[in-house]
């Protein structure tokens, strides 16, 4: 969970309510004060409210919590004189969005909170900056029209917290975010910022410029967003709009004109929720008084069975979400409680206790348990010729696929040993013909293994678990020809001598006997 460090003054300040009555509303963010060191505190807050990274998010929830202000948070959106364009194609970041937030009033702890949302925003959504890049600028010392494009690492400029103008190519060396960041990008032709002046304000992703830097005397912040997908741009700066807008006096926000046109998302969003449908998933007897000011306490309007949600909730996805907000807003304590309608006597599953069994059984010949993941990369079950279901939206390229069965995993694991010999067992869950099956899987590696060590292995594991099994001469695709049997009986499976081109891919060059046994 990310630790935001906030002042308490701060807060005060911005919420307009008193520090017993902050610490009190905090509890219905389920934000969790993890230490306190006289006006500073440092705040747990959940990961799916990135608007709460910094105090001017907690302050706009803490104010509809404790009735200061409710409804939508105000903006006054208009189309501005600012204009950013492109020049020629950055591949590695292709995209970069603008906004102006005027009439701000800064101190030191505000920019101290700008900067603290920018890096928490930046290690956690933007992958360490690999998807979103995100910069301040004090636009007094900007001369518009604004041009993205590369520059030569030979160009000059002051990078932040230096007092000279050095070659881009020397910030990579000399600094720290040069050290840490150049990797993302060209380093000989950086994507940068480039003022009408020539000033470069920014090389991006890496390290901003002293040049327009936001001091406390900065009335007029621009902010840009960078990376490779504007969609994700478009919420990450909607965040970064909303929490300066807390700082604002007229809370007017400009859109910047970008290749021409105006890139924004900054309309509240119309999510169907109906009254009904929540009271029923809470238990709750809201009246439609009672739900719109719920709704409203939790920053949202009511517009008939729909919801009005700001842009800068992108946590907000169904009005499941809804109805989470409207329980927060009520107070966990006062939904009622009911007990299960049918009261049972909970035991272990059959499934669980013969696993058990199983594991204690294969303990006791000397293998040694793995614990693989559901979720897998598809080669591997590929190069076994097994079916599997595949996994629409990868988070990984290497977890694209759900296993249909142990075995792959194992024969990595192995390979990843390095040993002359191994004996390893895995049993866990994979999906069989759209089943999900309870599989008992083992791996022997080493010279002079044959198929004949894993019979006698399963033999003595369908005995310790009391059940009557048969081995018949068969085949499978992961098998050499004529040194694979078959078990049938209570429990189904297969083992095997692995084919010599499968040991090959995986780096394996001992024979290895495989055998996998579905229990369920």
């Amino acid at each position: 969970m990310p630790i935001v460090d906030v002042s308490l003054w701060d807060l005060e300040r911005l919420v307009g309510a008193s520090e017993r009555e902050i610490l009190n509303g905090l509890e219905y963010v389920k934000g969790e004060v993890e230490e306190r060191a006289g006006d500073r505190l440092k705040i747990e807050v959940t990961h799916d409210r990135p608007d709460h990274f910094s105090a001017e998010g907690l302050a706009r929830t803490l104010k509809g919590i404790l009735g200061v202000e409710e409804g939508l948070p105000k903006a006054i959106v208009e189309a501005g004189d600012v204009e950013l364009r492109y020049e020629g194609t950055i591949e590695e970041r292709p995209y970069a969005i603008m906004a102006v937030v005027r009439d701000l009033s800064l101190d030191d702890e505000a920019i101290v909170q700008m900067i603290q949302l920018q890096e928490k925003l930046h290690e956690t959504y933007g992958r360490d900056r690999k998807k979103i890049a995100i910069g301040f600028y004090d636009l007094s010392k900007i001369k518009p029209p604004i041009f993205y494009k590369r520059v030569s690492q030979e160009d000059e400029y002051i990078p932040l917290g230096l007092d000279k103008p050095v070659k881009i190519k020397d910030m990579y060396e000399i600094t720290d975010k040069g050290r840490r960041y150049s990797g993302l990008i060209r380093k000989e032709k950086p994507p940068a910022l480039v003022d009408s002046n020539g000033q470069i304000m920014v090389v991006i992703p890496v390290l901003g410029s002293e040049c327009c830097k936001v001091t406390p005397s900065t009335k007029d912040v621009l902010i840009d967003v960078t990376g490779p997908h504007l969609d994700y741009l478009l919420k990450i700066l909607s965040i970064l709009i909303y929490n300066l807008l807390e700082r604002s006096k007229s809370r007017k926000v400009e859109l910047v004109k970008i290749n021409g046109n105006y890139v924004t998302r900054l309309e509240p969003r119309r999510i169907h929720a109906s009254r009904n449908a929540v009271n029923e998933m809470l238990g709750l007897d809201l009246d439609d008084r009672e739900f719109k000011a719920l709704l409203r306490r939790a920053r949202h309007e009511a517009d008939g069975e729909w919801a009005l949600v700001a842009p800068y909730r992108i946590n907000v996805i169904s009005w499941v979400d809804i109805a989470e907000d409207i329980a927060m807003m009520k107070g966990y304590n006062n939904v009622p409680r009911e007990p299960p309608p049918v009261l049972t006597v909970g035991r272990r599953h059959r499934v669980e206790v013969t696993s058990e069994d199983a594991r204690r059984a294969l303990l006791s010949l000397g293998f040694q348990e793995v614990m693989n993941g559901v979720l897998t990369y598809s080669t591997l079950l590929a190069n076994f010729k097994l079916a599997y279901p595949a996994v629409a939206n990868p988070v990984s390229e290497r977890l694209d696929a759900v296993r249909s069965s142990l075995l792959p995993g194992l024969l990595y694991v192995v390979s990843s040993l390095k040993r002359p010999r191994a004996k390893l067992f895995e049993i866990g869950d994979v999906v069989v013909e759209g089943r999900t099956r309870r599989a008992v899987a083992v791996a022997m590696g080493g010279e002079g293994l044959t198929v004949t060590d894993g019979i006698m292995v399963f033999n003595y594991l369908c005995r310790s678990l009391g059940v009557e099994c048969k081995m018949v001469n068969s085949s499978a695709p992961w098998c050499i020809e004529g040194r694979c049997a078959k078990i049938e009986g209570a429990f189904s499976g297969y083992i095997g001598e692995v084919s010599p081109e499968i040991l090959v891919q995986h780096g394996v060059f001992v024979p290895v006997v495989l055998g996998e046994l579905l229990i369920d």
